[in-house]
């Protein structure tokens, strides 16, 4: 777990893997190999609250330094 903590360009690289993650998701759907549902737009949402909660780790990780 000390390893998704670790810093890179100011964020967690948890950060950086959810946000890879809904690039990916929207390019998958962007280029149609992905269907435009309510479970892609689900996902979508969990991922967006994860890079937010990782923001929000980030931010307290670093107030507490």
């Amino acid at each position: 777990m000390k390893l998704f903590t670790k810093k890179f360009a100011g964020q967690s690289i948890l950060s950086w893997i959810f946000q890879l993650a809904l690039i990916y998701v929207a390019w998958q759907v962007s280029t149609h190999a992905m269907a435009n549902n309510m479970t892609t737009i689900t996902i979508a949402a969990v991922l967006l609250l994860a890079i937010y909660w990782s923001f929000s780790l980030d931010r307290r990780s670093r107030n507490n330094k």
